[in-house]
């Protein structure tokens, strides 16, 4: 679709069409393609998955200085052209700060949130940083202090995703644990990567350096007053957003609930993916019956 600025936004849509809408912010780098590969699953539970390419990803075009709030403003744009009444939000990985963005932005119309090893606020500056892999911590540090020098450090992996994208998971297998390197070597799972990681580099690395930036910020979103449900899913054993981030993404939300996964890492939404579309989908019965949610302040 075109933006009201000129720019074009795209997005892919899984499952069920007539289903109940769940926008799913997708992990960094990422695409509309970086989605569990369970269509028949997602259509049985009668869910509508949504899920954008952001600003220089994929088919959405890239813009100077985009951030959460234009995100926000991209967002109302989409889901006033998609007619979207109340919808669900999750968020994996580096999505978190734009999924947060949408229940800052929409309140009650977001029937429930849940982030997937979930980046939190100062992420590898401030939270967790001891504990990431030393290649991410790099990267992150780097994308807040030189941007610049980040993206010409990185252009060579966006290479590597965009024409080899079975190295560049070979590479990632070096970084995660046992329980990842099993997720990634499932052929639906892997299937999945080679048909996202070109679309998520296609532009190159600016959309990559900027989402790092923007997940080791402070990100200042008013959340305390969002009224839905918020679950917070983290796997013990992940070694690319460790678990202390699901601890401070709980103080955002003080009706949080937080699983913590023993012997999971990162890429278990995956192999949990019934489990996440099911929490995705608990208040689904207002859409059933016909209710509408408007604005928050508006119910």
């Amino acid at each position: 679709m075109r933006l009201p600025d000129g720019r074009d936004l795209a997005w892919a849509e899984y499952g069920d069409p007539f289903g109940y809408p769940v926008i799913l912010c997708h992990g960094v780098p990422g695409s509309r393609r970086q989605v569990p590969p369970f269509d028949a699953l997602t259509t049985e539970r009668h869910a509508r998955l949504i899920v954008p390419d952001r600003a220089g990803y994929g088919l959405s075009d890239s813009m100077r200085g985009w951030g959460l709030a234009q995100w926000r403003t991209d967002m109302v744009a989409l889901v006033e052209h998609l007619a979207l009444g109340d919808f669900a939000v999750g968020g994996v990985s580096g999505g978190a700060p734009f999924a947060c963005a949408l229940v800052a932005e929409f309140g009650g119309r977001v029937s429930r949130l849940v982030l997937v090893s979930g980046v939190s606020p100062g992420y590898g500056v401030r939270v967790g940083e001891p504990l990431l892999h030393p290649f991410e911590s790099a990267m992150v540090r780097m994308s807040v202090r030189s941007p610049v020098l980040a993206r010409w450090f990185m252009e060579p992996l966006a290479v590597i995703a965009s024409l080899w994208p079975r190295l560049y998971i070979a590479a990632m297998r070096t970084m995660v644990g046992e329980s990842d390197r099993r997720e990634l070597a499932r052929a639906e799972v892997s299937d999945m990567f080679f048909d996202d990681l070109p679309r998520a580099a296609c532009q190159g690395t600016a959309a990559i350096v900027r989402d790092l930036a923007i997940a080791a910020s402070d990100w200042k979103l008013a959340l305390h007053d969002y009224p839905g449900a918020v679950e917070i899913v983290q796997g013990c054993d992940d070694r690319i957003v460790p678990a202390d981030c699901a601890s401070r993404l709980a103080f955002l939300f003080p009706q949080a609930s937080v699983r913590l996964l023993a012997g999971e890492g990162h890429f278990f939404v995956f192999s949990r993916w019934g489990e996440i579309l099911s929490a995705l989908l608990a208040r689904r019965w207002r859409h059933e019956q016909g209710v509408q949610v408007g604005r928050a302040g508006e119910l």
